[in-house]
C-alpha cells in the first residue's frame, strides 16, 4: 500500500470508518511505526489548518470590519462558521493525539494494545527504563532523585534517602 493510500486509512480508522481487516492491518507490529508516523503527520497537517483558519479568520475581521454597518452581518456569520470549523478539526485533532498516545505506547512496550490492557505498571517500567538510557546516551549526570527512580525498579523506595543539601551540592 503506498503512503497516501495508509496515510488515508489511517485517518479514517481514527474515525471508526474502517473495516475489522484493515483494523487488523494496521494492528500488524510490521505497521505500528509507519502508522505513528502518519498519525504524526496529521497532527501536524491539523495544527497547519488552524494556524490558517486563524490568519483566515483575522483577514475576514478585519475586511468586515471595514464595511462598517453593512459588515456585521457579515462578520457575524463568518464567525460563527470559523468557530464551528475550529471546533470539528479540534475535535478531530483530539482524537488523533489519542490515537497517537496508543501506537506509541505499543511501539514502545512491544505490545499490541487492542486486544489486551497494557499495565501501568509495565508502562511506567518501560517509561523509567527509557528515561536512564537517554540519560546514559545523551551523557547526562544523574540526579538523585533519577538514582532513586531507577532503585523504584529494583523494587528499592529510596525517596526518604533524598537530602535536599546533597541535591543542591549536585547542582553546582
Amino acid at each position: 500500500m503506498n503512503d497516501d493510500a495508509f496515510s488515508r486509512l489511517v485517518a479514517e480508522e481514527v474515525k471508526n470508518r474502517v473495516s475489522r481487516s484493515q483494523r487488523d492491518f494496521l494492528m500488524l507490529s510490521d505497521n505500528w511505526v509507519r502508522w505513528q508516523r502518519a498519525l504524526v503527520a496529521l497532527v501536524d497537517n491539523l495544527d497547519r489548518q488552524l494556524d490558517r483558519l486563524s490568519s483566515d479568520e483575522e483577514a475576514d475581521k478585519e475586511r468586515y470590519e471595514s464595511l462598517g454597518d453593512d459588515g456585521v452581518k457579515l462578520l457575524a456569520e463568518a464567525m460563527s462558521d470559523y468557530e464551528s470549523r475550529r471546533s470539528k478539526i479540534a475535535r478531530f485533532k483530539f482524537h488523533v493525539d489519542k490515537r497517537l498516545d496508543e501506537v506509541s505506547r505499543m511501539i514502545a512496550l512491544g505490545v499490541d494494545s487492542s486486544g489486551e490492557d497494557i499495565s501501568a505498571h509495565a508502562f511506567l517500567r518501560k517509561a523509567i527504563e527509557k528515561h536512564r538510557e537517554l540519560l546514559e546516551e545523551f551523557d547526562l549526570e544523574s540526579t538523585p532523585i533519577d538514582i532513586a527512580l531507577w532503585d523504584a525498579l529494583d523494587g528499592k523506595w529510596s525517596f526518604e534517602l533524598i537530602d535536599l543539601e546533597d541535591f543542591l551540592a549536585s547542582d553546582e
